[in-house]
């Protein structure tokens, strides 16, 4: 039997993360990290959490078994969306002011390429092919589609007002991208990269996350302390979920079923569950929880 997910949740004002576990819901232990941290990406087999750190001017590396932080990578004040390649060798880093996006080696934590994008870069997510990585560009209103193997974009889609956080569903088929500014998720299917589709949903949407082998999506609205809940057949709404004050990061347990929330003004993590849509828990956790990006050990 597998041990039971781990969270990793960034509390940005309290220079700390919060280690969840998902079994029982309980706040395991608590790690320093200097920083203002705030953009998260956990590896796959739960090893090594990274953890950018705009204050630091980079990302810090945390060692789960020591339960602390082991390295850290020099990059720039506007390190901020962060992601992990599937097979753990590449960190990407976005540079909120510098409109590129860094490829770091895991193995060496050396940056080894940039890559530019458009303006303000934040959520990023990998292919599970590892072959595309896309960019959030929230000051262009675009998100931007890169070919890993060249380096090189290949398509720039126009979206929302102010794209921030971005998903791909499990077929890696359709990417689903909050727009702050203009209250509403993007659909794009990805081979093509066209916008197929836009969900209205409420006040300042941040983040989003899927469940329920991908019938179900999350969006985070953080002016109005909600969730709402999108059907991805219809594209409707089905309902908004009322959570903590400043709803912002969220992700999917790996049961598919259980939704975490964190919630930057209430210091706490709500927990929906995704058969019920209603909050199940409710996990205290450090000042200013932000968890923006794949917070869940897989």
């Amino acid at each position: 039997m597998l041990a039971a997910p781990f969270a990793y949740i960034t509390n940005q004002l309290g220079d700390s993360v919060s280690v969840i576990d998902a079994q029982t819901n309980q706040v395991q232990y608590t790690i320093p990290v200097a920083g203002k941290p705030a953009g998260v990406a956990v590896s796959r087999d739960g090893a090594r959490v990274y953890v950018s750190t705009p204050q630091a001017k980079g990302v810090a590396v945390i060692d789960t078994q020591k339960k602390a932080v082991v390295a850290t990578v020099s990059l720039s004040e506007g390190a901020l969306g962060i992601a992990l390649s599937p097979d753990d060798a590449r960190l990407y880093v976005a540079d909120w002011y510098a409109n590129v996006v860094n490829v770091v080696d895991t193995q060496t934590l050396k940056s080894i390429a940039t890559l530019e994008v458009e303006k303000s870069p934040s959520g990023l997510v990998v292919s599970e092919d590892n072959r595309w990585l896309y960019v959030a560009n929230r000051l262009s209103n675009s998100v931007s589609q890169i070919d890993l193997h060249t380096h090189q974009t290949r398509n720039v889609t126009p979206v929302g007002l102010h794209p921030f956080g971005l998903t791909l569903n499990g077929k890696n088929t359709y990417l689903y991208v909050a727009n702050v500014q203009s209250d509403d998720v993007s659909v794009i299917e990805t081979k093509t990269m066209h916008l197929v589709g836009t969900v209205k949903v409420n006040k300042l949407p941040y983040a989003v996350s899927l469940a329920k082998d991908d019938t179900l999506l999350f969006a985070t609205n953080q002016e109005d302390g909600n969730v709402s809940v999108v059907d991805t057949r219809t594209l409707q709404v089905i309902k908004d979920i009322t959570v903590g004050d400043k709803p912002e990061g969220i992700a999917t347990q790996t049961d598919d079923r259980h939704i975490y929330v964190a919630n930057w003004f209430d210091n706490s993590v709500s927990v929906i569950d995704a058969d019920t849509l209603v909050v199940s828990d409710t996990i205290k956790t450090g000042s200013g929880s932000r968890a923006f990006g794949q917070f869940f050990s897989r």
